[in-house]
């Protein structure tokens, strides 16, 4: 994989709501933004060997973000529909015809501003950015950006008072945003991930009990050749079932040898159709198995 994972998460995270800033700006709903804004991710580490100029990172990701966000507005015509799978079935239908009624609003209000108006005022109230990182991500003097939020500010409060303010934070995309795009790449790309919470600790446990190889990175190398991510994030993790199957020559030895180094192992069973296997987990709690050869 090209480039560094980690400091491509690090970009994702600094970015994040500045994209999706601009993906709602166009789109008018914010789930569908977040996923576009995931999609734009994706596009931008393709593409990143075509930048040019680093200092100018924050302006390119946002025409990349802006040109995907219409094409995908020209491609799906959208109405807000009342969608009862995703509504939890304590909620009436008048709490969302209410939520409904103050997002309509509020785009109605939004579609009165430039674009540029609009990606303004919906950054400053969906990020930490200050004024002026706020004018380098849209290529604008400060002096410019001050005024276009007071103007925006002043258009909302007269169609909607206040809400706006508080209509935005909800939305706002935290670490976890970053995780979920690292994985969706990881797995474009065919390689494994694991959630960890401390990467040099994993990679150690998994170097000193299976001789796992590591690359100049620092990354896991699998037997097949396949890279093996460890992303660090916070608990809990959520995965549940095995995410990697080790083939080993003798089930029971590598049992014995796990056990007796104090890692958690479930018992030797003997599967229909694999044969004798068995469960254990690392530092993390995250599960593997391990099935004997044929």
């Amino acid at each position: 994989m090209n480039g560094d994972l980690e400091a491509f998460r690090s970009i994702v995270n600094r970015y994040s709501n500045a994209l999706l800033s601009v993906a709602y700006s166009v789109i008018g709903d914010f789930h569908e933004a977040q996923d576009v804004t995931q999609e734009v991710f994706l596009k931008c580490h393709h593409q990143l060997h075509t930048l040019q100029n680093q200092a100018r990172l924050g302006s390119w990701l946002y025409a990349i973000a802006y040109r995907t966000s219409l094409d995908y507005a020209k491609k799906n015509k959208k109405t807000v529909p009342f969608d009862e799978t995703n509504s939890p079935k304590s909620d009436p239908v008048h709490a969302w015809l209410d939520r409904h009624v103050v997002h309509e609003s509020l785009w109605d209000a939004l579609q009165t501003l430039e674009d540029k108006n609009k990606s303004a005022v919906v950054l400053h109230y969906l990020s930490d950015w200050s004024m002026k990182e706020i004018g380098r991500f849209l290529n604008l003097s400060l002096s410019a950006v001050e005024s276009r939020i007071r103007r925006s500010r002043e258009s909302l409060k007269r169609v909607l008072a206040d809400d706006f303010e508080l209509y935005f934070r909800p939305h706002r995309l935290g670490s976890d945003f970053g995780q979920a795009v690292c994985e969706q790449l990881l797995k474009r790309m065919g390689h494994f991930y694991i959630p960890v919470t401390n990467k040099k600790q994993t990679t150690d446990w998994f170097v000193r009990h299976f001789q796992l190889g590591t690359t100049a990175r620092g990354q896991l190398q699998l037997e097949s050749g396949q890279l093996l991510y460890l992303l660090e994030c916070a608990p809990p993790f959520t995965k549940t079932s095995p995410g990697l199957t080790f083939s080993v020559s003798d089930v029971e030895d590598l049992w014995l040898q796990l056990n007796g180094d104090g890692v958690s192992v479930d018992p030797v069973e003997v599967d229909e159709w694999f044969g004798k296997m068995f469960v254990f987990y690392d530092p993390d709690g995250n599960p593997y198995e391990a099935v004997e050869k044929n």
